[in-house]
Protein backbone atom coordinates (compact mmCIF):
# COMPACT_ATOMS: atom_id res chain seq x y z
CA UNK A 1 0.00 0.00 0.00
CA UNK A 2 1.23 3.58 -0.63
CA UNK A 3 0.19 6.57 0.94
CA UNK A 4 0.03 9.39 -1.85
CA UNK A 5 0.75 13.00 -0.47
CA UNK A 6 -1.13 14.99 -3.80
CA UNK A 7 -4.51 14.19 -4.39
CA UNK A 8 -5.70 11.39 -7.36
CA UNK A 9 -6.58 12.60 -10.60
CA UNK A 10 -10.36 12.46 -10.92
CA UNK A 11 -12.17 9.24 -11.29
CA UNK A 12 -14.05 9.55 -15.30
CA UNK A 13 -17.53 11.33 -14.91
CA UNK A 14 -18.82 7.95 -16.53
CA UNK A 15 -17.67 5.48 -13.79
CA UNK A 16 -20.28 3.35 -12.80
CA UNK A 17 -20.54 4.07 -8.89
CA UNK A 18 -22.41 2.52 -5.81
CA UNK A 19 -23.00 4.07 -2.45
CA UNK A 20 -22.57 1.87 0.18
CA UNK A 21 -24.01 2.23 3.99
CA UNK A 22 -23.96 -0.33 5.99
CA UNK A 23 -22.63 -3.84 6.61
CA UNK A 24 -25.71 -5.34 4.78
CA UNK A 25 -24.75 -3.43 1.90
CA UNK A 26 -21.26 -5.44 1.67
CA UNK A 27 -22.88 -8.40 -0.30
CA UNK A 28 -23.86 -5.65 -2.73
CA UNK A 29 -20.72 -4.08 -3.27
CA UNK A 30 -18.97 -7.35 -3.80
CA UNK A 31 -21.45 -8.24 -6.54
CA UNK A 32 -21.28 -4.40 -8.02
CA UNK A 33 -17.23 -5.00 -8.49
CA UNK A 34 -18.11 -8.13 -9.83
CA UNK A 35 -20.46 -7.26 -12.37
CA UNK A 36 -18.24 -4.19 -13.44
CA UNK A 37 -14.87 -6.54 -13.76
CA UNK A 38 -16.58 -9.40 -15.68
CA UNK A 39 -17.91 -6.84 -18.03
CA UNK A 40 -14.95 -5.53 -19.38
CA UNK A 41 -12.88 -9.13 -19.36
CA UNK A 42 -11.20 -9.52 -15.79
CA UNK A 43 -10.21 -12.97 -15.53
CA UNK A 44 -11.82 -15.62 -13.43
CA UNK A 45 -9.04 -16.41 -11.57
CA UNK A 46 -8.62 -12.62 -10.23
CA UNK A 47 -12.50 -11.55 -9.74
CA UNK A 48 -13.05 -13.30 -6.26
CA UNK A 49 -9.36 -11.91 -4.45
CA UNK A 50 -10.78 -8.42 -6.24
CA UNK A 51 -14.13 -8.49 -4.82
CA UNK A 52 -12.84 -9.85 -1.47
CA UNK A 53 -10.16 -6.92 -1.52
CA UNK A 54 -13.31 -3.94 -2.20
CA UNK A 55 -14.94 -5.71 0.42
CA UNK A 56 -11.89 -5.45 3.11
CA UNK A 57 -11.70 -1.53 2.25
CA UNK A 58 -15.72 -0.85 2.36
CA UNK A 59 -15.72 -2.66 5.71
CA UNK A 60 -13.05 -0.27 6.98
CA UNK A 61 -14.61 2.12 5.82
CA UNK A 62 -17.79 1.38 7.79
CA UNK A 63 -15.73 0.42 10.88
CA UNK A 64 -14.14 3.62 11.05
CA UNK A 65 -16.57 6.40 9.49
CA UNK A 66 -20.04 7.92 9.85
CA UNK A 67 -21.16 7.76 6.57
CA UNK A 68 -19.99 5.06 4.39
CA UNK A 69 -18.41 5.45 0.98
CA UNK A 70 -18.75 5.39 -2.75
CA UNK A 71 -17.04 2.24 -4.72
CA UNK A 72 -16.46 3.45 -8.59
CA UNK A 73 -15.18 1.06 -11.16
CA UNK A 74 -13.61 1.76 -14.35
CA UNK A 75 -10.65 0.79 -16.54
CA UNK A 76 -7.53 2.70 -17.45
CA UNK A 77 -5.02 1.24 -20.01
CA UNK A 78 -4.74 -2.30 -19.14
CA UNK A 79 -6.18 -2.14 -15.24
CA UNK A 80 -9.36 -2.30 -13.80
CA UNK A 81 -9.81 0.34 -10.92
CA UNK A 82 -11.49 0.04 -8.29
CA UNK A 83 -11.88 3.38 -6.11
CA UNK A 84 -13.57 3.72 -2.51
CA UNK A 85 -14.65 7.02 -1.46
CA UNK A 86 -14.98 7.81 2.50
CA UNK A 87 -15.36 10.66 4.87
CA UNK A 88 -12.46 9.13 7.41
CA UNK A 89 -9.11 10.15 7.79
CA UNK A 90 -6.53 7.52 7.30
CA UNK A 91 -3.57 7.58 10.26
CA UNK A 92 -1.91 4.40 9.16
CA UNK A 93 -2.11 2.88 12.10
CA UNK A 94 -3.06 -1.04 11.42
CA UNK A 95 -1.74 -1.24 8.12
CA UNK A 96 1.33 -2.52 8.87
CA UNK A 97 0.35 -3.96 12.34
CA UNK A 98 -1.73 -6.90 12.30
CA UNK A 99 -2.77 -8.51 15.08
CA UNK A 100 -6.15 -8.94 18.08
CA UNK A 101 -7.54 -5.37 16.93
CA UNK A 102 -7.08 -6.30 13.02
CA UNK A 103 -5.53 -4.92 10.22
CA UNK A 104 -4.98 -7.97 8.29
CA UNK A 105 -7.72 -6.63 5.72
CA UNK A 106 -5.38 -4.00 4.07
CA UNK A 107 -2.35 -6.49 4.14
CA UNK A 108 -5.06 -8.76 1.99
CA UNK A 109 -5.80 -5.79 -0.59
CA UNK A 110 -2.03 -5.17 -0.88
CA UNK A 111 -1.36 -8.46 -1.28
CA UNK A 112 -3.90 -9.43 -4.13
CA UNK A 113 -4.08 -6.26 -5.47
CA UNK A 114 -1.22 -5.03 -8.40
CA UNK A 115 -1.44 -1.42 -7.02
CA UNK A 116 -2.75 -0.18 -4.01
CA UNK A 117 -2.89 3.51 -3.39
CA UNK A 118 -4.69 5.97 -0.97
CA UNK A 119 -4.57 9.37 -0.53
CA UNK A 120 -6.10 10.94 2.72
CA UNK A 121 -6.66 14.43 3.79
CA UNK A 122 -8.72 15.28 6.84
CA UNK A 123 -12.76 14.33 6.18
CA UNK A 124 -11.76 12.34 3.39
CA UNK A 125 -10.28 8.93 1.98
CA UNK A 126 -9.63 7.80 -1.56
CA UNK A 127 -8.39 4.22 -1.83
CA UNK A 128 -7.14 2.50 -5.18
CA UNK A 129 -7.45 -0.79 -5.89
CA UNK A 130 -5.57 -1.80 -9.16
CA UNK A 131 -5.49 -4.77 -11.21
CA UNK A 132 -4.50 -5.89 -14.39
CA UNK A 133 -6.96 -7.17 -16.98
CA UNK A 134 -4.44 -9.54 -19.17
CA UNK A 135 -4.75 -11.82 -15.95
CA UNK A 136 -1.10 -11.92 -15.23
CA UNK A 137 -0.45 -10.44 -11.25
CA UNK A 138 2.41 -6.88 -12.18
CA UNK A 139 3.39 -7.53 -8.51
CA UNK A 140 7.22 -9.95 -8.24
Amino acid sequence: MHQLTTPFEPSPADAPALCFHSPTDLAQVREFVGECARAVGLTAGRLPALQVAVSEVATNTLLHTASGGTVRVWVDRDELISELTDSGTFEGRCADCPGPAGGWGLRIVDEVCDRFDLYSRPGRTVWRLAVSLDGRPRKP
